[in-house]
């Protein structure tokens, strides 16, 4: 988990400290200090930082029964978040973000650029922790990112519920009568229904009676309104989206939606990359 001292990492904080907690891991906080300032500052900042973090940890009821380690680092914000990341192993890392107005903001911070250039999962957290992940809302394009997106996000609502959908743009729309229009969406929800059950029974066996629930749907639309629409009327805990490549976000249908709403930040967000086609 990276931490800015902010009040956006409050969140983050408590969220890492209950998912460690709750699958027995062990937890690396981290604060970046960074070094292109002077190194007077740069030596003060670390030793605030430390002093800050012990703090803020010990101040949360489950951080006690939570394997922690802290560590302040020197270098620039993302990069240094990244390499400690893969040094330890890491298989999440969770950062708190500000709420921007437009993707524009969005794009440039650290947060963006661990997504973008990172290659382990990134959790975005916006909400205070309440409870564990119960119920989880995929956008899936069925590409192998959005794919690993759903078996992650499953993992992190075990015995909740897991939404799959998938927005279809209705070709010649204009052309087709409601009976025309609704018998294509059928069709595309039994195609659908097909490709995720291979990884669903998968999942099934691997997760056991702790497996969530899925629910799959298919809906026309623009996958940018269906997911906010699904939002709306789920409620879910979390969103998971598939992201891929180094070439940034703004490059894939799926991508564009993680990126707005990692923008505004509605929900807390899971962006998931697919490695060596898995």
């Amino acid at each position: 988990m990276a931490s800015d001292l902010s009040a956006r990492s409050d969140r983050a904080l408590q969220r890492a400290v209950s998912l460690a907690h709750d699958f027995h891991a062990e937890l690396t906080v981290v604060n970046v200090a960074d070094d292109s300032l002077p190194q007077p500052i740069v030596e003060r900042h670390v030793e605030e930082a430390r002093d800050i973090l012990r703090e803020q940890i010990a101040s949360l009821p489950l951080a006690s029964q939570t394997g922690i380690e802290t560590l302040v680092a020197k270098g620039h914000d993302y990069r240094e978040i990244i390499a400690l990341a893969e040094d330890k192993g890491a298989e999440l890392i969770v950062l708190g973000i500000h709420r921007h107005d437009t993707r524009a903001a969005f794009r440039g911070t650290a947060v963006e650029r661990v997504i973008r250039f990172g290659v382990i999962p990134v959790l975005v957290v916006k909400d205070a922790v309440i409870r564990p992940y119960r119920r989880a809302l995929v956008a899936t394009d069925l590409s192998i990112h959005s794919r690993a997106a759903m078996r992650l996000a499953a993992r992190l609502v075990l015995r909740g519920e897991l939404h799959l959908v998938h927005a279809v743009d209705l070709p010649f729309k204009t052309f087709l009568d409601r009976p025309g229009q609704q018998r294509y969406i059928r069709s595309a929800q039994t195609k659908f229904s097909e490709l995720v059950e291979q990884d669903l029974a998968q999942l099934r066996a691997e997760l056991g009676e702790a497996m969530p629930r899925p629910v799959v749907g298919v809906l026309e639309g623009d996958t940018r309104e269906i997911v906010r629409q699904e939002i709306g009327r789920l409620q879910p805990d979390i969103l998971a989206v598939g992201t891929h490549g180094r070439t940034g976000l703004e490059h894939m249908v799926l991508g564009s939606v993680a990126e707005d709403l990692l923008a505004d930040a509605p929900l807390d967000v899971l962006a998931v990359k697919a490695l060596d086609g898995r």
